[in-house]
C-alpha cells in the first residue's frame, strides 16, 4: 500500500524449523471485500489435469468478541483470536497478501494481539482493518 513494490515476504511452516516449530502468520484476502489474519499449517501444490494449484493449509483467527479494556482503546491495540484448529481451512496461496506479525497474550489462551506499527504497508492496511471489525 505504501509505495506499490514487488517485495517477496518469506513465509514459513514446518514443524522442525532449526529444532523449534514455526508457523507464521499472514494477512489473506479472505472475500473481496474483506482481509483476515492466518496461522499457515501446510502449504502444497495439487495438479489437477496438468495444472499447478498453489493451496495452503491454515487456521483462521475472528476479530475479539466483547468490549475492548481501556488500555486497548488507549494504545489503539488490536486483537484477535484463533480458532480451534480442527475449524482450518484451504485457502489458494495466491489469496496471501503479506506476512504478518501476531503476539500471543500470555494471560489469554488463543488471543494475539496484532504488531500493526512495524512498517507503513500494515499500519495503512491495518487502519481499514480495524474500522471494519471492531466497531
Amino acid at each position: 500500500m505504501v509505495d506499490w513494490e514487488l517485495t517477496t515476504d518469506y513465509l514459513r511452516c514446518n514443524p522442525d524449523f532449526h529444532g523449534h516449530p514455526r508457523y507464521d502468520c499472514a494477512l489473506i484476502q479472505y472475500t473481496p471485500e474483506s482481509t483476515a489474519f492466518v496461522r499457515l499449517i501446510f502449504i502444497f501444490t495439487c495438479e489437477i489435469l496438468d495444472r499447478p494449484f498453489q493451496l495452503a493449509l491454515v487456521q483462521p483467527f475472528t476479530a475479539r468478541v466483547g468490549p475492548l479494556r481501556q488500555v486497548d482503546q488507549d494504545l489503539t491495540l488490536t486483537w484477535v483470536k484463533a480458532v480451534p484448529r480442527s475449524s482450518s481451512i484451504f485457502i489458494p496461496v495466491h489469496s496471501i497478501i503479506r506476512g504478518a506479525v501476531l503476539f500471543s497474550d500470555p494471560i489469554r489462551q488463543d488471543e494475539y494481539h496484532v504488531v500493526w506499527h512495524l512498517d507503513g504497508d500494515m499500519f495503512l492496511r491495518m487502519k481499514g482493518w480495524r474500522h471494519q471489525h471492531q466497531e
